[in-house]
């Protein structure tokens, strides 16, 4: 979604009220959340469900190889 169609975006101050971030490309949008973390992504994004995604399997990942003996 553009910015500028979404209801949470300011026209005056070319915003967003909620302060999120709105990355066109992929490799932007995986620097902002190693940066800021997923809750800077808006959720009108492209990636950012992917991005989840793939950071919950990560997380699962590191999970198991703890447990391994």
């Amino acid at each position: 979604m553009d910015c500028k169609d979404c209801p949470r975006f300011d026209n005056d101050s070319g915003r967003c009220r909620d302060g999120k971030m709105n990355p066109l490309r992929k490799e932007t949008a995986i620097q902002v959340v190693q940066i800021h973390g997923i809750r800077a992504i808006c959720t009108f994004n492209a990636f950012r469900e992917e991005l989840i995604h793939n950071r919950l399997l990560t997380d699962e990942a590191k999970r198991i190889n703890r447990i391994k003996p």
